[in-house]
């Protein structure tokens, strides 16, 4: 067996709105109010059936054919030398003569003798439907006859290709001395059974039609209708088969003869008049022989056989119930050769019960066949007065074939869930036997439902019932038939503009191609989807963007194309693409599944709050690129991931950067070094973003309940020196200097001030080495700021005044000014308060050159302080209303919170 993507996914459970405007005709027998252009349904349906032994078929009354019986024995005899196919035909075109039951219970007889260990099918032609279109031609049969005789290995895709192997496959079983037998049943043009034939002598065709074939190699055999006795013989033994001990044919003989003659002898007529017989024990053969020839009267305008049958239809149809009747007319909005009783309860809209008992009820008035357990079907003659009976009473075909189609479509979707054991316990099916069970008996009708559908505009029930269609031939591993059925899955998601579809439809399609063997065409395919899922993915962007107005994420709101909400596109391509990873491994170059799943993760950030879906696609692009073995794509996603995971305090963002930084190689080529610059980049965003995560006191204290105290720091620690070691493997020295002076920074402000002292140092180290004079002056005022901290204020003036010189040589003003203050503060505590208010001041400059607010801010301050403790008072208060009023006007907490509160500390309350 083969597994498909799912269908599951897919297929609803909910029954559709049934919408208006449109009616839906069963088999394209019944007339339609409206015209539709869409894409050209499947064709026909070929139902294959296995011959059954005698003791095992249906039980049937069968008279009077002795004759004809031993004549197609003696020719289907594998071990005569006879004419190896037998066409057996009605005298005058005669429907209901009993051409099928004569064919049925030879073959059936055959296979009890062991002639044809081979195998022996039995394929109705349908050559006698209305519509041509309707009729079965060998392209449609030759790949289930193919399956029913049990052919090994993929089934060809072409026609051509088909009939070869249907001959190939004769022709082996001739030469291992295993005759088959190919019972073609309703065949209206010999077209319909010429490549049908077997070649070789050593097999039996036995063909039906209502018409003399030019069959050559064949024996012609014409039933006539019954002889009178035989007649009788079959309403005497069909009636005792009804009602045992039933003697009212035998006491009325005359009466018997004269219903027999009214019924033309013809079986079909014969067995309805008898079960009208059989349902009502207070009525003779005379009484319902006066009946039908009131009926026979109103048909005068057809010939004597016709006439027969249709007088037989009326007058039994005359006799159902009200319910008996509906369910009648109704039976044909089915499109399918059989009905089970679930099925035909949707048609009428009763419960299962009550409909089989219905079914048994018509049965037993012979207006319809058994077809198998559980199984009807109406004889085609019978369907055609059904139909017309549905015209003249006006039934609701459209609400009818709306259940059926939803009836469809809800049994498929849990038969596929059960199949594939996805979705939980169903209410429809105990096991996956079950399910396939049904999706067996049931393939021939929800092929013609998807007939149906397509033919009247409703490409949606379409699309659902073919995706059904998909995965039962995939789950069989039937590789043709999946490519075909996929493919037609494709076009019905093309007309429906259903984005979701189209590409689970063309994922099967890949599928099915890879299983095929077929590994260029399933490359091809697999592009194709990737191809599609950019655009997809581009106009969910787009969508984000504001270029279209939101849009429903519900599909079953709409009777046009499908619609979703943006991040339900980008939901629907992740999806696909992971589904098809098997395909993109084998079949598309390394990239192309990555690129797809980065850009998914590019548009769906700023669209999910929680970043799981950007989360879950770049988790899928690590996979994807480590199988590939590409380490550059793998270490990039994992650098990401560290930018998206959630900081929950169990580290798994933290892992991802150290994932990306093991995956890196630990010296690149020199000529790869520009390229993994990107790594390097992502990795050293991490600790930045945790810096800023860590000022927010909830993920802060998160981090230190599940880590302790320090835990916030500690974390940062890790992540800024992993930063410094991957720009250390592509020798990017300036870099790390940054980071160390980014993490001497963080360390000074948690208090760490061996970390801050160390970090800065190595900063210094290397941009001394660089010749780099501002880099050098940002990590000596740095070290100042540390020595500050620490109290050794000489040093820290010494350092100060030295990085704002080599600062402002090289015209970084900013960072100057801000040096200039942290040597005002020191010179400040070492009592120099000359010293202190002339660095503030200069800081106070620079820091205007440099609309540096908050650098002014915090230098006029420290010019307040110098100018309150040399006694120069005044000239301090207007230095402090001064920052205070910059402060008010930056309009920013971190600006105006610290200068209120160093205002408040030092007593000054002025505004």
């Amino acid at each position: 067996m083969t597994d498909a993507p799912g269908p599951s996914r897919r297929i609803r459970m909910d029954a559709r709105a049934s919408g208006g405007g449109r009616v839906l005709q069963a088999g394209r027998d019944l007339h339609v109010s409206e015209v539709h252009q869409h894409t050209g349904a499947p064709g026909p349906v070929a139902v294959v059936e296995p011959v059954l032994p005698a003791d095992d078929a249906l039980r049937e009354v069968f008279v009077g054919r002795s004759a004809e019986s031993q004549a197609v024995l003696a020719i289907i005899d594998p071990a005569h030398d006879a004419s190896a196919t037998v066409v057996v035909s009605a005298v005058a075109g005669l429907g209901g003569i009993g051409k099928t039951a004569l064919a049925r219970s030879c073959a059936a007889e055959a296979v009890s003798r062991g002639w044809y260990p081979g195998g022996a099918v039995f394929v109705d032609l349908d050559g006698y439907a209305p519509d041509p279109a309707d009729h079965v031609q060998p392209e449609h049969a030759f790949g289930p006859m193919l399956h029913a005789l049990g052919w090994h290995g993929p089934v060809d895709g072409h026609p051509r290709g088909q009939a070869a192997q249907y001959h190939r496959l004769l022709a082996e079983r001739a030469a291992e001395g295993r005759p088959v037998l190919v019972v073609l049943d309703n065949a209206g043009a010999t077209t319909q059974v010429a490549d049908l034939l077997p070649r070789s002598r050593a097999h039996r065709a036995v063909v039906t039609s209502r018409h003399t074939l030019a069959v050559r190699g064949s024996r012609t055999l014409e039933l006539d209708t019954l002889t009178e006795p035989d007649a009788q013989a079959l309403i005497d033994e069909q009636l005792a088969l009804l009602r045992p001990g039933d003697t009212r044919t035998r006491d009325d003989v005359r009466g018997t003869v004269r219903l027999s003659r009214l019924c033309g002898r013809l079986p079909l007529a014969l067995h309805i008049a008898t079960a009208l017989l059989a349902a009502d024990p207070a009525q003779t053969p005379t009484s319902l022989a006066d009946d039908l020839e009131g009926a026979h009267s109103r048909l005068d305008i057809l010939d004597d056989g016709e006439r027969a049958v249709r007088a037989t239809f009326e007058l039994s149809y005359r006799r159902l119930t009200a319910d008996q009747a509906t369910l009648f007319r109704l039976l044909p909005v089915n499109p399918g050769p059989h009905v089970a009783a679930d099925t035909a309860g949707r048609l009428i809209g009763l419960p299962a019960p009550e409909t089989r008992r219905l079914l048994h009820q018509l049965g037993r008035a012979h207006v319809l066949e058994r077809a198998g357990e559980g199984l009807w079907r109406q004889h085609d003659l019978m369907r055609v007065f059904a139909i017309e009976l549905l015209g003249r009473h006006g039934d609701d075909q459209h609400a009818a074939a709306n259940r059926l189609l939803d009836h469809y479509i809800i049994r498929a979707a849990a038969a596929v869930r059960t199949l594939r054991g996805t979705g939980g316990p169903s209410a429809v099916f105990d096991d996956a036997d079950s399910a396939l069970e049904w999706f067996e008996r049931e393939q021939p009708n929800i092929q013609a439902a998807v007939s149906m559908a397509v033919t009247f505009g409703d490409s949606d029930g379409a699309l659902r019932l073919q995706e059904a269609v998909v995965a039962l031939h995939a789950h069989h591993g039937r590789l043709t038939e999946w490519e075909s059925a996929a493919r037609t899955a494709l076009r019905f998601a093309e007309e429906e503009q259903d984005p979701d579809g189209r590409s689970w439809a063309m994922s099967n399609l890949a599928h099915a191609l890879r299983a095929a063997g077929r590994h260029d065409e399933a490359a091809t395919a697999v592009l194709e989807l990737m191809l599609f899922h950019r655009e997809v993915v581009r106009e969910a962007k787009r969508d984000a963007d504001g270029a279209r107005p939101a849009e429903t994420e519900d599909p079953s709101q709409h009777h046009g194309p499908v619609r979703t909400t943006t991040r339900g596109l980008l939901r629907d391509a992740l999806r696909a693409t992971v589904e098809a990873r098997p395909l993109l491994d084998r079949d598309a170059p390394a990239h192309a599944a990555y690129d797809l799943l980065i850009e998914i993760a590019d548009a769906a950030t700023g669209l999910d709050p929680l970043g799981s879906l950007s989360t879950q696609a770049l988790r899928e692009a690590v996979a994807s690129s480590h199988r590939a073995g590409r380490r550059r794509p793998e270490a990039l996603a994992c650098a990401r991931l560290a930018l998206t995971e959630p900081l929950d305090g169990n580290g798994t963002a933290s892992r991802w950067q150290l994932r990306a930084l093991r995956v890196m190689p630990p010296r690149p080529a020199p000529e790869d070094r520009d390229a993994w610059r990107e790594v390097c980049a992502l990795i050293a965003a991490f600790p930045k973003r945790l810096t800023l995560a860590e000022s927010a006191s909830p993920v802060g204290d998160r981090l230190r309940a599940h880590d302790g105290p320090d835990a916030p720091f500690t974390g940062l620690v890790r992540a800024f020196t992993s930063a410094v070691e991957a720009y250390g493997r592509i020798d990017d020295t300036a870099a790390q200097a940054s980071l160390w002076g980014e993490l001497g920074g963080l360390a000074l402000r948690h208090g760490a001030h061996d970390h801050a002292w160390a970090s800065h140092h190595h900063a210094l180290n290397i941009r001394t080495a660089l010749g780099d004079l501002p880099g050098r002056g940002r990590s000596l005022a740095g070290l100042g700021e540390v020595a500050l901290a620490l109290g050794d204020f000489a040093k820290a003036v010494d350092l100060c005044h030295e990085a704002s010189a080599l600062l402002e040589a090289g015209g970084v003003t900013f960072d100057a000014g801000r040096a200039l203050t942290s040597a005002a503060y020191a010179h400040q505590n070492l009592g120099q308060l000359d010293r202190a208010a002339d660095a503030a001041r200069r800081a106070a400059e620079l820091a205007l050159a440099a609309d540096d607010t908050a650098g002014r801010v915090s230098a006029l301050l420290a010019f307040g302080l110098a100018l309150r403790d040399s006694g120069r008072t005044k000239r301090a208060a207007r230095s402090w209303r001064q920052a205070l009023r910059l402060a008010k006007a930056a309009k920013d907490s971190s600006v105006y919170h610290p200068t209120r509160r160093f205002l408040d500390a030092v007593g000054f309350h002025g505004g």
